[in-house]
């Protein structure tokens, strides 16, 4: 009995360590080991959301950083709101170090922008996804996809500056920025600010040129060119190449600062229209005066100079002036107010600080300073404010406040002037009794003409007269007399050049007459035909008997 237990003991041991399970084992331990190596060999998994997936393609688009392939796409759906594209892609091991909050993702493909053409090299082999490596920031749970590469690292060394404009499309984002025509930077981005109801763009300035940007730099924007039309006279500005077609933004020190502190980053900043608002802008401190025109302020606009003798003094602030207390002068003696500042910054340096404008420009009130509008330019008709000294104005026509502005007399001048004077000079003319006189004139014109017939008569008889013979058997004397008397006759007989002279004279002293006669119609029927055209004044017709 012993020996058979044992027996089958050992038959049963001998079953149960089987070389056959030898096989799956091993099988077994190498796909559990090709799998943790696989797994272990991984990188990070990168969740990318984007508006749309033109050009991606899971399984195939490659991942690259600076043209060397870290990763690649393995799956593209949509998100649960189905509002966009959700792509899931896995680095390479050992990638994990570029991922960071500020790092940037983007799909590189061929494009056609302000740039140039760029990502020519994808044609063929299809669009990959460009990595900029970031530096800080804790990984975020996903990376928004740019559709365009970004236009400065956020880790870039530089200055940015936010600048506030009144209008959009003044600036777009890839628009040079310009220091004396040399590019320094770039447009970022462009927003609108609805609590400041303005436009805020965002501009890059890289090392090392951000040190030029200080406190009292002024931005304007600049343009391909510029044709302005004003009161000064026609000014055409070209920029440089770059911004010929594009565009951009330009600052620098106005003339006569220094440069100030260095700017902060995001500083706030201005954006001016151009070069030439950024001196008037230096001006900020300023004498407010009221001016009442009674003639027409046509063509004049706020921005307009305000000169002394050629030297400007201020600038029109607005035209008209509406204000309580302001408007009334328009209603009762229709004229019409208009602001402007003195602004005394533009010449107070050259007189010193003691330099009182305000009291000059009272004591020249009182010594005949007065304000006229005149032409600045005859092609656009913009106008400008003169001040000058008038002899005849010495008696101040006006108050000295109204409103709690102080006034500066006015006067006409100018075309307006002119115009009065013509119109008057016209209005005389249009007085006179010039039909009377045409009527005389033309009266002694047929007595002329029947006075030269006359003497023709007296000619011929006189040649008739000489011929005969009792003439001749006169003494000689006598007949020498008569003979001279004849010749003399014959230079103003018909044919002569003194006859003919005086028959062209008459001609023309009627067809002068004549003419005369249609100008002194026209001025009765409109003294101002001279300037204007007049419209043609057609006989009436009879009407047709019904």
């Amino acid at each position: 009995m012993t020996e058979t237990t044992q027996g089958n003991a050992k038959e049963g041991e001998s079953k149960r360590w089987s070389l056959v399970w030898i096989v799956p084992v091993a099988t077994l331990l190498i796909g559990g080991g090709t799998l943790f190596y696989h797994y272990s060999q991984q990188g990070p998994a990168v969740t990318l959301l984007a508006e749309n997936a033109e050009g991606i393609q899971a399984g195939k688009t490659a991942i690259k950083s600076r043209s060397v392939e870290i990763g690649q796409v393995e799956k593209v759906t949509l998100t649960g709101d189905m509002r966009q594209v959700q792509i899931t892609a896995r680095l390479h091991s050992g990638m994990k170090k570029l991922l960071y909050a500020d790092t940037v993702f983007w799909v590189v493909k061929p494009q056609v922008g302000r740039g140039g053409v760029s990502g020519l090299g994808t044609v063929l082999s299809g669009a990959y996804i460009e990595v900029q490596p970031g530096t800080k920031g804790v990984l975020p749970g996903y990376y928004t996809l740019l559709a365009t590469p970004p236009l400065a690292a956020a880790n870039a060394k530089g200055l940015r500056i936010m600048l506030g404009g009144d209008k959009a499309g003044q600036l777009s984002p890839g628009d040079p920025v310009l220091f004396r025509g040399y590019r320094v930077g770039t447009v970022e981005t462009s927003r609108l600010d609805t609590d400041r109801q303005e436009m805020i763009y965002q501009l890059f300035i890289a090392w090392p040129y951000d040190r030029l940007v200080t406190a009292n730099v002024r931005f304007w924007k600049e343009s391909g060119i510029a044709v302005e039309m004003s009161a000064a006279g026609l000014r055409v500005q070209m920029g440089s190449l770059t911004t010929l077609f594009s565009g951009g933004v330009s600052f620098d020190i106005p003339s006569g600062r220094t440069a100030g502190n260095a700017a902060e980053n995001k500083a706030h900043y201005r954006l001016f229209k151009d070069r030439r608002t950024i001196q008037d802008s230096l001006f900020s401190r300023h004498l407010d005066y009221l001016l009442f025109f009674s003639s027409s302020v046509r063509g004049l606009q706020a921005g307009a100079p305000v000169e002394f003798r050629g030297i400007r003094l201020g600038t029109v602030a607005k035209v008209p002036f509406f204000l309580p207390g302001v408007t009334d002068d328009l209603h009762t003696h229709f004229r019409v107010p208009v602001l402007v500042r003195i602004e005394a910054e533009r010449f107070i340096n050259g007189f010193g600080g003691e330099f009182d404008i305000q009291q000059r420009l009272q004591d020249g009130i009182k010594r005949g300073l007065r304000a006229t509008l005149k032409t600045g330019n005859l092609i656009s008709g913009s106008l400008y404010v003169d001040l000058n000294f008038y002899d005849n104005a010495l008696v101040l026509p006006e108050p000295v406040q109204v409103a709690g502005y102080h006034i500066i007399p006015t006067m006409s001048s100018g075309l307006s002037e002119i115009q009065q004077k013509l119109m008057s000079a016209l209005d005389k003319i249009n007085g006179l009794p010039l039909t009377p006189l045409l009527t005389e004139a033309t009266g002694t014109l047929k007595e002329s003409r029947r006075t030269l017939q006359e003497l023709q008569t007296t000619l011929h008889n006189i040649n008739q007269l000489t011929d005969t013979p009792a003439i001749k058997a006169l003494p000689k004397e006598m007949q020498q007399t008569l003979r001279e008397l004849s010749r003399s006759l014959k230079g103003v007989q018909p044919g002569s050049p003194a006859h003919t002279r005086m028959l062209g004279d008459l001609q023309r002293l009627d067809q002068v007459l004549r003419e005369l006669h249609s100008v002194l119609k026209n001025l009765n029927n409109k003294s101002n035909s001279l300037i204007f055209e007049a419209e043609a004044i057609h006989d009436r017709q009879p009407e047709k008997a019904n």
